[in-house]
């Protein structure tokens, strides 16, 4: 398991924290994107890591390597299907509820945020490294473009 997300100084908890703390004092509609799209993608991932405090699962706490990556990657893989295209008429959801951009549009902002300075940098690299290890979880490079419905998710935690 790896902690830090990417290039970024923050480890997954501490960004967590930081990330509800920055919503207090984000200026500009896309830094507050930017913190509402880190937040959705957190949760997001925490339904796919599964909360089972019995078989020691507590959500998205870092990130998989190794067997847990593959094993992870071969559940939402499984249920997802073969098909990799967005498909508009399907029941997936390419926009996460609370965030108000679309997978795709969080791509550029995550790149946005990257050329910032201080803290709004940082969250652009957790993005970017959310984004990294969705697509890993999807099968590839910029494979991670529709969310698994509710029901495929707890499929993939049941894992």
């Amino acid at each position: 398991m790896t902690e830090t997300f990417g290039a970024s100084e923050w480890t997954v908890s501490d960004a967590r924290q930081l990330v509800h703390e920055l919503r207090r004092i984000a200026e500009g509609d896309r830094e507050y994107d930017a913190i509402e799209l880190f937040v959705a993608l957190c949760e997001y991932l925490d339904e796919l890591h599964g909360t089972d405090t019995a078989r020691g699962r507590y959500g998205f706490g870092s990130f998989y390597t190794g067997a847990q990556l593959d094993q992870l990657a071969a559940a939402v893989q499984a249920v997802r299907g073969p098909s990799t295209a967005w498909d508009p008429a399907s029941n997936r959801m390419d926009q996460p509820v609370n965030a108000a951009v679309t997978l795709a549009d969080g791509r550029e902002l995550a790149g946005w945020m990257e050329g910032r300075p201080a803290w709004e940098r940082q969250v652009g690299l957790c993005l970017r490294a959310l984004y990294a290890y969705l697509d890993q979880l999807y099968g590839g490079p910029g494979l991670f473009n529709q969310l698994l419905t509710p029901l495929e998710r707890e499929r993939v935690a049941a894992r």
